[in-house]
């Protein structure tokens, strides 16, 4: 049987210009990140399974891909009907970035501002924008409880969205501890609470119907009502929600008029009573940014006060945000609008086996300029040469023939048209650039 040649279901491989457009995204990213004053980190890809289990990461510590023990450690467990498995992959990257932090807080800065790119990986079912290797794109603030703490974190993420080209988003802004008031309020019982989340979450797959349907068989009819009338109105009632938790609506309406000010499109950020989530680890204020063309949010994050007590620390105020980079390269391919290229500013060829040093040089010598150069991996003729730059789509050929070698030119060969002009080296790189 022939070995397959396609990844598993849920991974994926890029051809060069795929690749390209995701490192060009992933670069402006990164960069509106610094421009928010956050420092890149970088987390391991495996956890011990103690890591990622029980610290709140709900649904998704059901999805771990998790990684036998070896050898001797391996027949161990076997004999002694153990967890075969000591290590996992990473479901996200704030869980990694408690555990970073407990162990090396004490040299960081502090408050820490940090960003992470990186791919995160959960044993779920691939479908359409969702799978199993993905990217996120993560900015935190560790140290600090201050409400423009949230402010920086959400205006980070959507400058870094509408800075590729990708339309504002709406963003809904909420607090945990809000909705928990709310429910006590409502007189679910405290077992109930996590459920009735959980129902809660479902408000972006399910009819409004079918939620209150679950929320009624799980929590009763007066209780149900209670949370319609405030978790799920059409339109918050503030005087109701400030009476629940007073403090937590306080904390909102400064994030909301705080993003409102900074920004050209004021409208897209709402208070969402409604939104929750799915992360258990979240203790405040919660937030997803939210696209017409995407069925799911954008990306999302929220306050994580108690993560880092986790291991073993003291708890450690905290909050971050997470773009879903899948979903977002998803809106830029659809739109047309993917940046990045694969593609070098010229390729230089190799005339003759006396010629492939100079033909070397002279590529050093662009490179040195500021200019993507690619030389002809190889020897044959023109013909053969060319077809390779044009597969590469660059822009120009370069020949460096004899008669051009002797008289200090290049010969300059535009891709798209086929004109060819002869060109001093000495002007060669500004002729590129132009």
């Amino acid at each position: 049987m022939a070995i397959p040649t396609t990844p598993p279901s849920g991974f994926r491989d890029f051809l060069p210009d795929a690749a390209a457009v995701r490192a060009h995204a992933a670069e402006v990213i990164a960069g509106v990140y610094r421009s928010f004053g956050f420092q890149r980190i970088a987390t391991s890809a495996f956890e011990d399974l103690a890591v990622l289990l029980g610290k709140g990461g709900g649904e998704n510590e059901k999805l771990i891909f998790k990684v036998m023990r070896r050898g001797e450690q391996l027949e161990k467990a076997k004999a002694a009907g153990e967890e075969l498995a000591d290590m996992g992959l990473r479901f996200d990257l704030t869980v990694p970035l408690a555990r970073y932090y407990s162990k090396y807080g004490s040299t960081l800065p502090h408050p820490f501002k940090a960003f992470q790119l990186g791919p995160v990986w959960r044993a779920e079912r691939a479908q359409k924008g969702r799978f199993r290797e993905f990217w996120q794109c993560d900015a935190d603030v560790i140290g600090s409880d201050a409400w423009h703490c949230e402010v920086e974190v959400i205006s980070a993420l959507v400058t870094a969205v509408t800075r590729l080209g990708v339309e504002h988003p709406r963003v809904l802004i909420n607090d945990r501890s809000l909705v928990y008031a709310l429910l006590e309020q409502a007189g679910v019982e405290p077992d109930r609470r996590l459920a009735a989340c959980v129902i809660l979450d479902k408000l972006d797959k399910l009819e409004r119907g079918q939620v209150l349907a679950e929320l009624t068989a799980l929590v009763g009819e007066p209780a149900a009502r209670s949370l319609e009338a405030s978790l799920l109105a059409e339109a918050p009632d503030l005087a109701l929600l400030r009476a629940a938790a007073p403090a937590a609506v306080d904390r909102l309406e400064k994030i909301v008029a705080a993003l409102r000010a900074l920004s050209a499109k004021p409208e897209s950020f709402v208070l969402q009573p409604s939104l929750m989530r799915g992360f258990d680890y979240y203790t405040g204020p919660v937030f997803e940014l939210h696209h017409p063309s995407l069925s799911s949010s954008l990306g999302g994050g929220g306050r994580y006060d108690r993560l880092t007590e986790k291991f073993g620390g003291q708890p450690v105020p905290a909050c971050g945000g997470s773009i879903g980079f899948e979903r977002l390269l998803l809106i830029l391919e659809e739109s047309g609008q993917a940046p990045g290229t694969s593609a070098p500013d010229a390729v230089v060829t190799v005339f003759s086996e006396e010629l492939r040093l100079p033909s070397l040089q002279l590529a050093a010598r662009l490179r040195a300029a500021g200019l993507a150069i690619d030389v002809y991996p190889g020897s044959g003729k023109l013909k053969a040469q060319f077809k390779y730059a044009d597969q590469k789509k660059a822009a120009h050929c370069l020949v460096l023939g004899p008669d051009e070698a002797a008289q200090g030119l290049v010969k300059v060969k535009e891709m798209k048209t086929g004109a060819e002009e002869a060109v001093k080296v000495d002007e060669l790189a500004a002729r590129l650039r132009r």
